[in-house]
């Protein structure tokens, strides 16, 4: 893969030099630079109107040993990998909601040559929030994948969970809809969401629409801005028809579907 050999390339030279030694075992960037790409891959969403968005925020954590190694070549790892999202990103024709984030972390309970990605849709600060996406249906069993934009699910023939989400426009009008078909979905920044939301003041796991005998509830999973039902903040709180589900700055309108 011609970004993998350019990655390899960039990262030779930053590694030459005092940093040579700091490399010559344990975790190396370059397995780090290829499950970005791993993650851009499997981790890619798709918007009301089509389009493929690939993760363009990556948290690494790493253990204590490979994070001592990695943290004082930090600036010059993270803008080499953002060069490489953004060159991944080209090749595959693939869209960002906004300039690629790299970040290194601690974390106690990995080991040597251990580390784990987080890949999420983050747009830039400032910007309006982008359209709600979620992810493109497996091939071998389409009815698993929890949420799906609703013009996709009705091709495939998926029937409904039995609600939407209703993705509105700036004057509240409806632009798009979202069909439950699976639940508990899940609804956040992180990639790995059945309803992703590249807003900046979305938690990376915000919030969960649950359905237990018949009754559905929305659950927030311990988010930083908390989550809004008609314009008041819940913990965990019945559905109706017509809610008002906020996230951030994000809102969808909750509806049950008719069948």
């Amino acid at each position: 893969m011609g970004v993998a050999r350019d990655l390899e390339r960039r990262l030779e030279g930053l590694l030459e030099g005092m940093f040579a030694k700091m490399f010559r075992s344990g975790l190396q960037p370059i397995e780090v630079g290829r499950r970005i790409v791993r993650e851009m891959e499997e981790n890619r969403t798709v918007s009301v109107n089509n389009r493929t968005f690939a993760p363009n925020e990556f948290r690494i954590l790493l253990g204590a040993e490979d994070y001592a190694r990695f943290e004082p070549m930090g600036p010059g790892l993270e803008r080499e990998f953002s060069e490489l999202v953004i060159e991944a990103a080209k090749e595959r024709r693939w869209n960002l909601m906004g300039m690629p984030r790299i970040s290194f972390h601690e974390h106690e309970r990995l080991g040597r040559g251990e580390f784990r990605t987080e890949a999420m849709l983050t747009a830039d600060p400032g910007s309006a929030p982008k359209a709600p996406s979620t992810h493109e249906p497996s091939k071998e069993d389409p009815s698993a994948t929890r949420a799906i934009q609703m013009n996709t699910a009705e091709r495939l023939g998926i029937r409904s969970g039995g609600a939407t989400l209703v993705v509105l426009g700036e004057k509240g009008d409806t632009k798009d809809k979202i069909s439950i078909t699976n639940p508990p979905v899940t609804i956040g920044r992180l990639s790995a969401n059945d309803v992703v939301l590249s807003d900046p003041n979305v938690s990376r796991r915000h919030a969960e629409l649950r359905l237990a005998g018949g009754a559905w509830t929305i659950a927030d999973l311990g988010s930083t801005n908390g989550t809004l039902i008609n314009g008041k903040l819940t913990q965990e709180q019945p559905l109706g028809h017509g809610d008002l589900l906020g996230f951030g700055s994000s809102e969808l309108r909750f509806e049950l579907s008719e069948d």
